[in-house]
């Protein structure tokens, strides 16, 4: 691992100006890998009105493109930059080396394809003030609206969310993705806690999800100050692959623990959890092109069709899709629980239409 920081460059002028400049100390923590189209936009949102003790961490995961020049460059033009170069490993090797190297009270993860929106810094006295271990505040998506289901206010422990718990989890994803939110580094520390880099996905749920096992209190802001780009060319929805079942299951045990420690049924959380990760690899492999053969296809399209769950949701949606008759050959497979089919149309249709 190689790293240039630039210690002699001043800060952007302003931020000493703004209610920012008293913040304690953050760290900004930016996985890069072939990022070069936006990196410069993601760092010029988090610099843009924050105080002098911000640390912004870009990690270039082994990029092939000009991303480790980009990120030296950026290093070298503003002395809160930090530039950390390593083979590729991941999203999940790029974060935990930016937790090695935070020097923050608290840590901000910022996708290098996404942006935060202004006014965050200004906000965040009232979220400090409250001396919480996890702040959460709102975002925007490229897709759409994303409101966060948590009123503004701070809850002593997870079990003070109530309702709001299963919207965060699921519907909105606010305790799925580690964004938007900031964590306390010693608390983050005391636990023990780094993403999972065996997992190519989930492994923000089950960060969020350990973190939330233990004795967290919770700060949430009522602004909107993170964009997420999500409608780009590599995000989940574009890109087809057959790891969300096992991933759903690898990350079940921890969605219980932390279910139990605060006093909630997990029995319903797990359940839609199940139900959630088969109908998105069902839309994957029904909506998306890609190199899996009939044989893996045919396997995912078995396990979903053997949660009656899953297949009684799929009845309902086919029945009320807007192009019947193009629903028709999958009505055929889910109603025959008939996987072999489903993906054998999968495989013509990605040939032929």
């Amino acid at each position: 691992m190689t790293e240039q920081t630039s210690a002699v460059r001043p800060a952007a002028a302003g931020p000493a100006a703004s209610a920012a400049a008293k913040l304690p100390p953050v760290t900004a923590i930016v996985p890069c890998y072939n990022a070069a189209a936006t990196l410069e936009r993601a760092a010029a949102s988090i610099l843009d009105g924050a105080p002098d003790n911000l640390q912004l961490i870009l990690v270039d995961d082994g990029s092939a493109d000009a991303t480790p020049a980009l990120c030296d460059k950026l290093a070298a033009g503003d002395r809160r930059v930090r530039a950390i170069h390593q083979k590729n490993g991941g999203a999940s090797a790029a974060r935990n080396a930016g937790l090695d190297a935070a020097a923050g009270e608290w840590v901000l993860f910022v996708d290098a394809d996404d942006a935060l929106l202004p006014g965050l810094w200004d906000a965040l006295p009232a979220a400090f003030a409250a001396d919480p271990q996890l702040i959460l505040f709102g975002m925007a998506r490229q897709s759409g609206p994303a409101p966060c289901p948590l009123a503004p206010g701070f809850y002593p422990t997870p079990a003070d969310l109530g309702d709001a718990l299963r919207p965060l989890l699921f519907e909105s994803g606010y305790l799925a993705a580690p964004y938007p939110k900031l964590f306390r580094l010693p608390a983050l520390r005391a636990a023990g806690l780094r993403f999972d880099e065996g997992l190519q996905i989930n492994e923000d749920v089950l960060f969020n999800t350990v973190f939330l096992q233990n004795s967290i209190s919770i700060f949430c802001l009522s602004g909107v100050y993170y964009y997420q780009y999500d409608g780009q060319t590599g995000s989940l929805s574009r890109r087809l692959r057959g790891d969300l079942l096992d991933a759903e299951a690898y990350t079940a045990p921890a969605l219980e623990a932390m279910l139990r420690r605060w006093g909630y049924d997990p029995a319903p959380y797990l359940a839609e959890s199940r139900l959630r990760a088969a109908l998105n690899q069902y839309g994957l492999l029904t909506g998306c092109r890609g190199d899996m053969p009939f044989g893996q296809r045919r396997a995912l399209f078995a396990r979903i069709l053997a949660d009656p769950a899953a297949r009684d949701a799929l009845r309902s949606r086919l029945r009320q899709d807007a192009r019947p008759l193009l629903a028709v050959p999958y009505r055929i497979g889910v109603a025959l629980n008939a996987p072999g089919w489903l993906a054998a149309y999968t495989l013509f249709k990605q040939r032929f239409l």
